[in-house]
């Protein structure tokens, strides 16, 4: 999916894809990541958003003011092509000002029923070569393992990484003795 610079754009972008994905019979669509955002460590300030909460709904009025567009296109679109949509991330600021690469996973009744902030961010610097950390911006998740129900398909494991490595052996390891066990979050 191409990210420009303008945010309505990314969102006008994705509706399209998604709404191609609902026209051809899917059940869930599945969003890249940082979306809504050039992949910049300096843009992810600018374009990061207050995000819902796993549980949430759009009717949720009081809180739903203060959440940023991305989320409430997801959750929209979501109910509105009966789809599950895993939201990508998008740049998350929370209440402590931090950032986060953030996963919203929406069911479609449009309620959020997974959040997953990036774990292992992404730091390289190759001497006369390539510089980037998303450290610099970004704050690291906690959560190792989300995963959420789907009629029809069954359980599914979301993660954010840049390479396979032994945490994302790890990460399968732990999703699949989840799989197997019955949800409890």
């Amino acid at each position: 999916m191409p990210v420009t610079t303008c945010k309505s754009t990314n969102i006008q972008t994705a509706k399209e894809y998604i709404q191609k994905a609902h026209e051809s019979g899917a059940q869930l669509c599945v969003l890249p990541e940082i979306w809504n955002s050039p992949y910049d460590t300096s843009a992810f300030e600018e374009y990061a958003e207050i995000l819902p909460n796993v549980g949430d709904l759009l009717s949720d009025v009081i809180d739903c003011r203060e959440w940023g567009e991305s989320s409430k296109f997801l959750m929209q679109i979501a109910k509105t092509t009966n789809m599950y949509i895993v939201g990508g991330s998008i740049p998350e600021i929370s209440n402590d000002d931090k950032i986060y690469n953030t996963c919203l996973i929406i069911n479609p009744s449009g309620k959020v029923v997974g959040k997953h902030r990036k774990v292992h961010l992404f730091d390289v610097n190759v001497p006369g070569g390539i510089c980037f950390q998303e450290s610099e911006t970004l704050t690291g998740g906690e959560q190792g393992a989300t995963y959420f129900d789907v009629d029809g398909l069954g359980r599914i494991g979301v993660g954010i990484w840049y390479v396979i490595d032994l945490y994302l052996y790890e990460l399968v390891v732990r999703l699949l003795t989840i799989s197997s066990s019955p949800q409890t979050s």
